[in-house]
């Protein structure tokens, strides 16, 4: 209780800290982008991934990928999105849990699905195979290549992008 109290005292000589937005909410809206202007870079992935994005082991964002299968516009977001009929067969979910820092290392290839798992650097309830296909579906949407693009033109992001880069490179030269 006095910890509370000393704290609140406090915050009135300190400085606001800004809230930086998350890696993801930067990155999975140009994805959703990306992926609409072609939507056959998805082919035929076709599932619900509930993307829960941790900051230091506490939960930040919460993020629906929801892929309907071939030529269809998939829909990325933070609200759920409404499940078709029961007449259709059901989508599988995939449930996924990753630091925020590991999306960046995701998106532009420098962590690999199979060696985030075999890591622990991402959790994944659900499908593995289908989790795998996301993967594939970021690589060619160009992922990396635009994902480094896109934060260099953010602000603030510039650092993270080009560490990305360099890992991405050290990963790929150790294949």
């Amino acid at each position: 209780m006095v910890d509370a109290k000393l704290k609140e005292k406090l915050a009135g000589f300190l400085p606001n800290r800004e809230e930086r937005p998350s890696i993801a909410s930067v990155l999975l809206p140009e994805v959703q982008r990306e992926l609409n202007s072609d939507p056959s870079l998805a082919r035929n992935l076709r599932g619900l991934f509930i993307l829960t994005v941790l900051q230091k082991g506490v939960r930040k964002d919460e993020w629906y990928l929801f892929f309907r299968g071939l030529n269809t516009k998939p829909i990325i977001s933070q609200t759920r999105p409404p499940v078709p009929s029961s007449k259709e067969p059901p989508f599988p979910v995939i449930l996924i849990e990753i630091e925020d820092a590991d999306i960046l290392k995701f998106i532009t290839g420098g962590l690999t699905a199979v060696s985030a798992i075999a890591n622990q650097r991402v959790r994944v309830m659900g499908d593995l195979l289908l989790a795998k296909q996301l993967e594939e579906t970021f690589l060619r949407s160009g992922g990396p290549e635009k994902a480094v693009k896109y934060l260099e033109k953010s602000e603030g992001r510039k650092k993270s992008a080009s560490k990305a880069t360099l890992s991405t490179r050290r990963d790929r030269a150790s294949l």
